[in-house]
């Protein structure tokens, strides 16, 4: 471990951009599977991470969520549901030093076709954060999803869910197939949301072109937006002026960008453009089991890689700070952590 590696694993971090479905370890779906009868295509961690982990770029976003099948299948149980959360919280906190994290999962995608009660899972998550949290030094906060390819039903269905639950979540996202399920479609679903006041963050820009930000900003008015990679191709600039603006904050994935062919290169990656445009961002890993990364790595690979410096990586973390959704005593408690300067993180 360099001695870069090392100052970034030190720095207390805020997460901002995680799936629960993508934090499914390899052998939690192997033992889940074996005691629930669930076929998988192999039982050897090994041979099973071929199939379950990204080891390079893929075709396109649609290849990528296809392979949250096999981590799907194994939200069989409350049980399986507390001890992937449990796990989720503890790699977060141990490997990567975060001390606020905000994890999201989509309640139809993950439990549909499972005997199992949407209201009943969603405390069983929250328990087990209120648990880890009175051991630990993390606040987390639950986002509700409504997965845009289950269909506009789903999407309702999951507003109301969400809306009856607004006292325990700390937010509500859109997430995934944009193009195929622009945002035009969910001005109802988005009033209810902003009506019980449930702040809102949109999967936008990770694929297709910079309108569709323009369209998920005009017609849902997100707080916040999950990758936004394409805002940063319209060549007039209004897209990044408009994002700033109305103060809204990117939340970018740059590996994940880059195994979805959002970008091409990871050195394409825009997040040193969205620095410099003076735009809110935070850095999240995404699914850090399935895409086989983390938040330090996502550190490393932005200096690295996108040439972000140390005070880039202050920046992005206060923005992703300031602009969490969980309530704020807790942000006020977070702050403290993020008190002392981070050491010097050398380009090397």
């Amino acid at each position: 471990m360099t001695d870069r590696d090392i100052a970034i694993k030190a720095m207390p971090k805020v997460e901002l951009h995680r799936h629960l479905e993508g934090c499914v370890r390899i052998p939690t779906i192997i033992r889940t599977a074996l005691r629930h009868n669930i076929k998988l295509p192999t039982f050897y961690a090994d041979e099973l991470a071929k199939t379950a982990r990204l080891s390079g770029p893929m075709g396109s976003l649609a290849e990528v969520l296809g392979m949250f099948e096999l981590a799907r299948s194994v939200f069989v149980s409350y049980g399986a549901v507390e001890e992937i959360t449990r796990q989720a919280l503890t790699d977060a906190h141990k490997k990567e030093n975060i001390r606020l994290l905000e994890l999201r999962y989509s309640p139809d995608f993950m439990l549909r076709d499972k005997d199992l009660d949407w209201q009943k899972v969603l405390e069983v998550i929250l328990s087990a954060a209120r648990s880890f949290q009175k051991k630990y030094a993390m606040f987390t906060g639950v986002i509700i999803i409504a997965s845009r390819s289950c269909g506009v039903d789903s999407v309702l269905k999951t507003t109301d869910f969400a809306v009856k639950n607004k006292g325990l979540i700390a937010g509500f996202d859109f997430a995934d197939a944009e193009i195929d399920y622009p945002s035009s479609l969910y001005t109802e679903a988005v009033k209810k949301l902003h009506e019980a006041g449930i702040p809102l963050t949109v999967h936008s820009g990770e694929e297709g072109g910079f309108s569709q930000v323009l369209d998920a900003i005009n017609y849902l008015n997100p707080a916040r937006i999950g990758h936004g990679v394409k805002a940063v191709e319209d060549p007039s600039g209004k897209t990044l002026e408009l994002i700033k603006k109305k103060g809204i904050t990117i939340e970018t994935n740059p590996y994940s960008n880059y195994l979805t062919r959002a970008v091409e290169r990871l050195e394409d990656h825009p997040l040193k453009k969205f620095i410099e445009a003076g735009l809110s961002v935070s850095i999240g890993a995404d699914d850090p089991e399935i895409l086989d990364t983390d938040l330090n790595r996502e550190y490393a690979l932005a200096v690295e890689k996108i040439g972000l410096s140390t005070a880039d990586l202050a920046y992005a973390n206060n923005c992703a700070l300031k602009a969490s959704f969980l309530p704020p005593d807790m942000k006020q408690e977070a702050a403290k952590w993020f008190a002392v300067p981070p050491h010097p993180i050398e380009n090397a």
